[in-house]
């Protein structure tokens, strides 16, 4: 019967698709503006190359010179569209707040809030204002942030998106029967997303790249297949009280990493089933996944869907509501999964949950699991499962583990922890920190858990 009931759990996952992600905001009455204009050396935002009006809701980049820099002075203003912004590598153009605190606000209704369109080689930053810790906010619309329409190489940085309906942050282009939009014909590359704060939003916080990797999605020309997603690096990141996951990942073939965020809260007003997870590493999704806090999920702390090269390490999964890690194979052409040295307390089933049938191995080393509901710390779906286990630590009592402070979230180990120098050597799978960054090991021998004794 449970394997009936879970393998209707898995014919749900699936991304959001309760909202539309492609409504357009109308232009504002009265606004006949869509350039910048140029910096003025009298006001205070003299080192800018363009000063983004407040009346302005469009900026069209084919003029702007690659290196220049767009501020947006302090204030409350409507929705902002960047369309056609060519940086280079060496020159990429930034958008910067100045003089304060920008606040962009949108209804519900709108598409967006913030959006960026055939943009290329540029980078959002909200540190324009020393000490100010988030200096551009996205409060609204059914997208907060979207970088779309074959916007790719971008960064995103000290910003605070909160009360969308849909995603918080979100950076794809769907695939369409535009050639253009396809797998083998763009991919969106060079993805940085870091210290940002994204809280209450109807869907995921951040949604990365399509969910449909496998098999691609319907259109009136046929089947079409997602682009590619490529170095794409999510960290140091927030996450709170959000609809759908925290951090949702698809589409990224190469160079993806996923660390060092705190994710608490999320799942809380899912579209679908099995949307109520921390954090998913999704269809054609590969690379690693580590030092991230999560915390109260209603589903599973971490679920991977991804290639079969991920490696999950160094990560705190605290009162998971059902699985701390779910792994499933849907398209795992890589040799298998690894989980090493995660702290996984409290879950509501199953500490590790492995259906994944398909793939040569799951390793499943120096982890922690501490009162799974179920009574099971690693479950396999059935022999067909291979999996390789050692050095895993599983107690009841989170007391057992004796940490400085568990319940202020201080992690670090008392030197009379029984996880100390008991571990396996983890240094052939590449960890060789913990998730304080500690150098692993420390000791005599490696430590079991997230944390490394110092």
């Amino acid at each position: 019967m449970r394997e009936i009931v879970l393998v209707m759990a898995l014919l749900s996952f699936t991304m959001c698709t309760k909202k539309k992600a492609d409504i357009e905001i109308a232009k504002p009455t009265g606004d006949s503006t869509i350039a910048v204009q140029p910096g003025n050396p009298a006001d205070p935002v003299a080192d800018c190359t363009y000063t983004v009006q407040p009346s302005q809701w469009q900026v069209d980049g084919t003029a702007i010179a690659a290196g220049s820099v767009l501020c947006i002075p302090a204030g409350t203003r409507g929705a902002l569209l960047l369309k056609n912004l060519k940086g280079t590598v060496d020159k990429p153009i930034i958008i910067i707040n100045k003089g304060g605190r920008v606040i962009f606000t949108a209804p519900g209704s709108a598409g967006y809030t913030f959006k960026t369109q055939n943009c290329q080689y540029f980078k959002i930053r909200g540190n324009g204002v020393a000490g100010m810790k988030y200096g551009l906010v996205i409060n609204g619309g059914n997208i907060g942030m979207t970088m779309d329409d074959l916007s790719t190489d971008f960064e995103i940085q000290n910003v605070e998106v909160l009360n969308s309906g849909f995603a918080g942050i979100m950076a794809k282009t769907d695939p369409t029967c535009d050639l253009a939009t396809q797998r083998g014909h763009f991919t969106m590359k060079n993805v940085f997303l870091h210290d940002n704060y994204v809280h209450k939003t109807g869907g995921e916080g951040f949604y990365i790249g399509n969910s449909f990797y496998a098999n691609g999605v319907a259109a009136t020309c046929g089947t079409v297949l997602p682009h590619d997603v490529v170095n794409v690096k999510i960290y140091n990141n927030i996450t709170d009280s959000t609809g759908c996951e925290g951090i949702q990942v698809g589409s990224a073939v190469s160079g993806c990493e996923i660390y060092s965020n705190t994710v608490q809260s999320p799942g809380l007003t899912p579209f679908a089933n099995s949307q109520n997870n921390g954090i998913q590493i999704g269809e054609g999704t590969g690379g690693k996944c580590y030092n991230n806090l999560i915390k109260n999920a209603p589903g599973n702390g971490i679920i991977v869907l991804g290639l079969g090269d991920n490696v999950v390490f160094n990560n705190y999964i605290i009162n998971s509501g059902d699985n701390g890690i779910f792994a499933d194979s849907r398209y795992t052409p890589g040799p298998g999964f690894q989980f090493i040295n995660n702290t996984i307390v409290a879950p509501a089933s199953d500490g590790i949950k492995l259906d994944s049938e398909i793939i040569p191995m799951n390793t499943v080393i120096n982890n922690v699991i501490i009162n799974p509901g179920s009574g099971t710390a690693v479950f396999k779906k059935s022999d067909d499962v291979k999996v390789t286990a050692s050095s895993n630590y599983v107690n009841k009592d989170i007391n057992a583990c004796e940490f400085i402070n568990y319940n202020g979230d201080d992690f670090h180990l008392q030197p009379s922890s029984p996880l100390i120098n008991a571990g396996t050597n983890v240094l052939s799978y590449g960890i060789s920190f913990d998730y304080y960054n500690t150098a692993r090991p420390s000791g005599n021998g490696f430590d079991i858990g997230a944390t490394e004794y110092k």
